[in-house]
Parts: C-alpha cells; structure tokens; sequence
C-alpha cells in the first residue's frame, strides 16, 4: 500500500465533508427566493389581468399584508383603478391601507396623463382632502408626497398649508413637495416655531403669486406618462 502523506489525508476529508455542502449551495442559488403564498400570487394575476374589481374585493377583505398588495397592485393598473383608490384613500378604516393608496393612485394618475385631465384633477382634490382631514399623520405624509410626485401646481396652497402641520414627518414631506414643484428650495426648519416656520412659509407663497402661470406652464409642456 502507497504511504499517503498525513497532510494529503487531512485535505481529503476536508473535501469529502466539505463537497456535499459545496454542491447544496450551487443548486439553491439558482432559487427566485421565497415561494408567493396562493394569495400573493392571485393579486400577481389580478395585476396583470388588470382585474380592478378583483383587487378592490381582495382590499376589502383580506389580512392587512395582502390588503396592501392589493392596493398596491391597483397603482400599477392604471387609470381605471382611479375611482376605487380614491374611495380606499378616503374611506377605509385601516391607516396603513389608506397610506398605501395614497402612494398608489399617484402612481395610477400618471398613467392617466395627459387624457384624462378631469379625473385627474379628482384624484388630486381627494389627496388634498386626505392631507387636511385624515387623522393619521402617515396618510396625510404619504399624500403630500402624492401631490409633490404629481408636479400639483394647482395645491400649492395646500402643501404650504402642510408645512406647518402638527406633525415633523408632514412638514418634511411637504418642504419637499414644494421644492420639487417650485424648483426652488428655501431654507425651512421642521423643527422651529410656528412662527418661524410660518414667517418661511409667507415668503414661499409670495414668490410663487409672482412664478405659478410660468411654474404651471413649465410642468405641463413635460408632463408625461411613467414607463412601468
């Protein structure tokens, strides 16, 4: 019998422990990841079928997870599912799903644009209204966000309205709704006084009573759709 090295035989049982695990690690890798549970996937369908209807009842009933999937889903249908995001944003009664279709019916409204202006402006009176009534500050947040996605020249007076809200995540959100529409940022503390924050806010509405007809007129030459 050939003498085999005592280092030889040390890396041979290294690689007959170590190969079973080496070769485990190349086949998962090949893996999607985590398996859709059968509800993820009905939503994924319903997506894709563009089934409003569908998604709306899947909204209406299901767990909180699912519920904003569903709603998230809605967003990527596009602007069909405008009338139905409008009503879940105003009248359900869980936050994080009212949050969820703020964020979605920006998304639906930008496939809408340019050719259907009407509805359009709907969908952005009902973000205003979510902003100045909704008791969740994440909902009225996730709608100034909305409007700032949106270029909404138009509630300029709400989003600076909004700058003064009882909560730091609104202000914050609509400081930078109004820098994103204005193209012109100021500098505004989230954190001081109403006084101070409102001595800004004077200044801002100001300079946009000299600049709205040529900051509109700017938005709607480049306004077009989002490419999904």
């Amino acid at each position: 019998m050939n003498y085999i090295p005592m280092r030889l035989r040390i890396l041979i049982g290294i690689a007959v422990v170590l190969t079973p695990l080496v070769i485990w690690r190349i086949l998962s890798s090949g893996e999607a990841g985590p398996a859709l549970s059968s509800g993820e996937i009905a939503i994924r369908e319903d997506r894709i079928n563009g089934n409003v209807e569908a998604l709306v009842e899947k909204v209406k009933t299901s767990p909180s997870k699912l519920a904003r999937r569903a709603t998230h889903a809605l967003g990527s249908v596009g602007a069909k599912s405008l009338p139905a995001l409008k009503i879940i944003l105003l009248e359900d009664k869980r936050p994080e799903i009212r949050e969820q279709a703020a964020q979605a019916l920006a998304e639906s409204v930008h496939a809408a644009v340019p050719n259907a202006k009407p509805i359009t402006r709907q969908m952005t009176a009902a973000l205003v209204s979510a902003i100045e009534n909704d008791k969740t500050p994440e909902v009225r947040a996730s709608a100034v966000s909305a409007l700032g996605r949106l270029y909404d020249y138009n509630n300029m007076a709400s989003l600076l309205k909004a700058m003064d809200d009882e909560d730091r995540r609104v202000r914050v959100r609509a400081h930078q709704a109004v820098t994103r529409i204005f193209g012109r940022r100021y500098e505004f503390n989230p954190d001081a006084p109403t006084d101070k924050r409102q001595d800004v806010i004077k200044i801002i509405e100001q300079h946009w009573q000299g600049m709205k007809d040529s900051v509109g007129e700017y938005h709607d030459a480049n306004r077009k759709p989002e490419k999904h």
